[in-house]
């Protein structure tokens, strides 16, 4: 299934992130509160949050908060920039790289139709010598076309996101779960052929808690491994929905150790073959089940 084997996202050491919380970049008095609201990462938005007329101002507050947080630890912080395709997205990724040391785990990049996106901003971070991951958000009908060649695109890409709201209008669909599964189905489906993580796209309707669950179970069931968030709120329903349950944290357990009893060769458990899959599998239940506090 790897089939990128020095993606970010299937290095033994790579984060386990199940919550991306998404901040107005030109909103710098909220930066604080949503680095400590509990997200895994936090997605800070110089695109859709920001209004034209305020980039240029927005782009200066994220550049210049980044710089001061560049030493202190919490949530991974990405940013989203604007297209790399327009001069306000350019002017986004040369400030954000003009430094030694960036605030930033990674960028995540807008409206990626294909794969020269990817590495143009991977191509950027090479030349200054800088670290940092990628995330490709999907969210136009040659994206969608083009997502295997995305997700292949740079060993610096880390996951694709399902851009839905963007993507319904395009694709002349109502934005809601059934008419969007082919489309969701497809970003899983890069994403999980080279490694990478899928991010599901933001619940809109914050009031409706219970639609919002059921919708979360939905996506855990369809292979995406993470969900955005645009409200602090919704933080604590993505962390139940990918909790695993104790006796699945507990059966990962007992195949990992009879994987490793037969030196790393296919075994039996229960009656049941025990392979690689089946290994990659409970590692992500007890990666999982760590990063809740459950082990």
């Amino acid at each position: 299934m790897l089939n990128n084997p020095h993606s970010p996202a299937t290095a033994p050491d790579a984060p386990v992130r199940r919550s991306y919380l998404f901040v107005p970049g030109a909103r710098p008095d909220r930066f604080a509160k949503a680095l400590a609201a509990g997200a895994d990462a936090v997605i800070i938005d110089l695109e859709d949050a920001v209004a034209p007329a305020d980039k240029d101002g927005a782009r200066t507050a994220v550049c210049s908060f980044l710089r001061e947080r560049a030493a202190e630890s919490g949530p991974a912080v990405f940013v989203r920039t604007n297209s790399l395709r327009s001069r306000t997205g350019m002017l986004d990724i040369l400030a954000l790289t003009d430094g030694a040391a960036p605030g930033w785990a990674g960028l995540l990049l807008p409206k990626v139709d294909g794969a020269e996106d990817v590495r143009l901003a991977a191509g950027l971070l090479d030349e200054r010598g800088l670290p940092g991951t990628l995330g490709a958000l999907i969210e136009s009908a040659d994206g969608l076309e083009h997502a295997m060649a995305i997700a292949a695109a740079s060993p610096r890409l880390s996951f694709l996101m399902f851009g839905g709201a963007d993507l319904s209008a395009e694709l002349r669909v109502p934005l809601a779960w059934e008419p969007l599964l082919h489309a969701r189905s497809r970003v899983v489906h890069a994403a999980s052929r080279f490694g990478l993580d899928a991010l599901d796209m933001p619940w809109i309707a914050l009031d409706d808690e219970e639609g919002y669950r059921r919708e979360l179970a939905r996506s855990v069931l369809h292979g995406f491994t993470a969900r955005s968030a645009i409200h602090p709120k919704q933080i604590a329903a993505i962390h139940d929905a990918y909790t695993p349950p104790a006796e699945a944290v507990i059966q990962a357990g007992r195949v990992l150790a009879a994987f490793e009893a037969a030196g790393g060769g296919v075994c039996t458990l229960d009656g049941k073959l025990v392979e690689r899959p089946l290994v990659q599998g409970s590692h992500r239940i007890l990666a999982l089940a760590r990063r809740a506090g459950m082990l």
